[in-house]
């Protein structure tokens, strides 16, 4: 004997989303508003990291600027 599915593809894509749903609901409810103060900390910290990376990538330019310029120079006074 044949088994009968119930509910066929609809019916389990409408449990799909309804239990998407609730879970969904259930952990918006689990979220936590930062207070101002967390917010600036983080603020600083974000502005701080790209302050730091600036300055990283700023100073590779600068030596990497200086190299090929020497680089530069030596294969033009070669007389290539």
């Amino acid at each position: 004997m044949a088994t009968v599915k119930t509910g066929g593809f609809i019916g389990r894509l409408v449990n799909r989303l309804q239990t998407w749903f609730r879970e969904v609901t259930a952990e918006l409810k689990r979220v936590v508003k930062p207070t101002p103060e967390e917010t600036t900390q983080m603020m600083l910290v974000v502005i701080g990291f790209i302050l730091i990376v600036g300055l990283w990538f700023a100073l590779w330019d600068i030596l990497l600027v200086k190299i090929t310029s020497h680089i530069d120079q030596w294969v033009l006074g070669t007389g290539r």
